[in-house]
């Protein structure tokens, strides 16, 4: 399972994690002892649906909210799926041997060195990922990035030069090839996942607003 490392809530006895979706997505996953259920989350809110059965008596906003704030910039791992909750002994959980396979790009992404590579780069003091970093190093690479202008200039398509960028930094940073445009599509959408919101918010405001400068000019 790509997940993050569960985290224990304080509003019911119980735990979360963030997971990667089979149907596509992010979502968490809050289990109790008795319980469990799963939320995709909407990225154009960061608001949580319920995905399939949910008892909302127990499962309430409150809880929701507390997961997804712990969860917050947690990398994703793959991990074992966990099988049963235990309050005060520890919990018990597949072995990630014995897991389910998750589709391969999936696996892929995460076991990958440019993957790695970004979120040691881009993590904090608490082993967060920050996209606020990320997107702060990407905009100097792109400022600094003579093929980045010339794109900009010929007036390219926005997400083909942000795949640019992503793909050059990762490829200094891990000091591998340059990924294939099927391991870069899956390795962006990981990014960006780990976020509640957008990951590359911010460098796709930067890359608008040059293209708006020179407009103007």
């Amino acid at each position: 399972m790509i997940r993050t490392e569960a985290v224990k809530t304080t509003t019911i006895p119980g735990m979360g994690f963030k997971q990667k979706l089979t149907a596509g997505g992010a979502g968490i996953t809050i289990l109790t002892p008795d319980d469990r259920a799963t939320f995709t989350i909407n990225k154009r809110d960061g608001t949580c649906v319920p995905y399939g059965k949910v008892n909302t008596d127990v499962f309430t906003e409150d809880v929701i909210k507390e997961v997804l704030e712990l969860t917050q910039g947690l990398p994703y791992r793959r991990l074992g799926t966990i099988t049963k909750v235990h309050v005060n002994k520890p919990c018990e959980e597949t072995s990630v041997e014995h897991e389910v396979e998750d589709e391969k790009c999936d696996i892929d992404v995460i076991a990958s060195a440019e993957y790695a590579a970004f979120i040691e780069q881009y993590s904090d003091k608490k082993g967060r990922f920050s996209h606020q970093l990320m997107n702060k190093e990407l905009m100097q690479f792109a400022a600094r990035s003579g093929a980045v202008s010339k794109k900009l200039a010929a007036k390219e398509d926005m997400d083909m030069i942000l795949r640019y960028i992503v793909r050059s930094k990762a490829a200094k940073l891990s000091r591998r090839k340059a990924m294939d445009d099927e391991m870069l599509t899956a390795f962006i959408e990981t990014i960006d996942s780990i976020c509640t919101r957008s990951a590359f918010k911010e460098l796709n405001a930067y890359l608008r607003g040059r293209v708006s400068r020179k407009r103007k000019k």
